[in-house]
């Protein structure tokens, strides 16, 4: 009897034990629980929920998510080399490499960097959801009250055309925020659509092809969407640096006339940005244009003006001068109706330039040249110096020279349409 009740003291003391106990522990062992089960953030791609043999975690205050599964969810096709513990996915126009334990990617052969490195958890590669979800033309957004990650990566509706509908946007080299910067567009300028994937469109800018998020531009044309005439003070000057990329221009011999043009040019866009004038260039960089293009880039914005900017030859080395050009035939009856303004605007530029230079005078000319053939606004091609005539190779090398030739060229501008 002593036994039995003894033995019944006891379990009650251990009864009251494990409810004592339960009371510090339960709790601890809940919120776990919690924290790496239903405590995860949710993600959805598109509006589906993506589920994962590896929950996301946070490190670092970034949340880290399998790169794989959201990869593959999206497009892309994921490979894993086990002995470089490297990453590499690619869709469409994009490839990322992305090394294990690096807080560096490659995207398109251009170095992104992540917030922080990502990692290897249970056999699974995590990394941080922004990098994820925009690698491939992604947006992703975060829900702080329902603790959920939306990615949208839809694809949209090709249209023919479309139209940039803020003040600039970037041209990438790929469909994603995380590719290279190859060019921009500003408001108003209108692209003919080659392509769409994942929310972005395919344009062509320069002689070469780039990307438009598709949020930021408008399916549009020039005839449906028509630009109001612009004010004198607001007009477009688009200034064409002449030659660029693979076609050198005259060569002098030391310096290329391609090169020299640019830097000219360049100089003249900054002079009148100064003047509240606002100014595009066909070209910021070495890179080819056809004729046609640039012309096309002057018409898509309905510019008010456009001036070609280039430097002379000659087999004679001692030839020497300004000289300007413009066309305005009476065969062509939509230029012929500008040639008061074509021929004003030649001379105002050919009077500033030897102005400034105090160079031989060659004098305004006419002459059927496809930049002012194709261009709808009032056009001049301007021969600042001849890149032939060693005297004035060596003023080409002189900034002096260089910054008289642009201001020249940006006075004969202003003169013309102030007047």
């Amino acid at each position: 009897m002593n036994n039995i009740s003894s033995l019944s003291i006891n379990q009650h003391r251990f009864l009251i034990l494990l409810i004592i106990l339960s009371l510090f522990i339960g709790p601890g062992l809940f919120t776990a629980s919690a924290a790496t089960g239903s405590g995860s953030p949710r993600v959805f791609l598109n509006g589906n929920k993506l589920d994962f043999e590896v929950s996301p975690i946070i490190e670092n205050s970034r949340t880290m998510v399998p790169l794989r599964s959201i990869f593959e969810a999206m497009g892309a096709d994921v490979y894993w080399d086990d002995t470089s513990r490297v990453v590499t996915a690619s869709k469409g126009a994009i490839t990322v490499i992305l090394p294990v334990d690096s807080s560096t990617a490659i995207v398109n052969g251009n170095p992104y960097y992540l917030d922080v490195p990502s990692k290897i958890v249970n056999n699974r590669t995590l990394a941080p959801l922004r990098f994820v979800g925009e690698a491939f033309g992604g947006r992703v957004s975060w829900n702080d009250t329902t603790k959920t990650i939306h990615i949208d990566n839809a694809s949209v509706d090709k249209p023919a055309e479309v139209k940039v509908n803020v003040n600039r946007v970037n041209i990438r080299n790929g469909p994603s925020t995380l590719t290279a910067i190859i060019d921009c567009a500003g408001a108003g300028e209108i692209f003919e659509v080659l392509a769409e994937q994942d929310g972005w469109f395919q344009v062509s800018r320069g002689g070469r092809t780039g990307w438009l998020a598709a949020w930021l531009v408008a399916a549009g044309s020039e005839e449906d969407t028509p630009e109001p005439e612009p004010q004198p003070q607001e007009r477009i000057v688009v200034l064409d640096a002449g030659h660029g990329g693979l076609d050198p221009g005259a060569c002098g011999k030391i310096l290329k006339e391609k090169d020299v043009n640019l830097e000219i040019t360049r100089r003249v866009g900054e002079l009148l940005k100064q003047q509240g004038i606002t100014a595009v260039f066909t070209r910021t960089d070495d890179i080819f244009l056809s004729l046609e293009e640039r012309s096309k880039i002057a018409n898509r914005l309905n510019a008010g003006l456009f001036v070609s900017i280039h430097n002379n030859a000659s087999e004679l080395s001692s030839v020497s001068g300004i000289e300007t050009y413009f066309y305005a035939p009476a065969s062509n009856p939509d230029l012929f109706a500008q040639r008061g303004e074509r021929a004003k605007l030649a001379n105002a530029i050919q009077t500033e330039l030897v102005s400034a230079l105090l160079s031989n005078n060659r004098g305004v000319k006419e002459k059927n040249l496809s930049v002012l053939r194709n261009t709808l606004m009032p056009s001049a091609l301007v021969e600042v110096a001849f890149i032939s005539n060693p005297t004035e190779e060596a003023l080409l090398q002189d900034q002096d020279f260089i910054d008289r030739a642009a201001s020249g060229i940006a006075n004969g501008i202003i003169v013309f349409m102030n007047d």
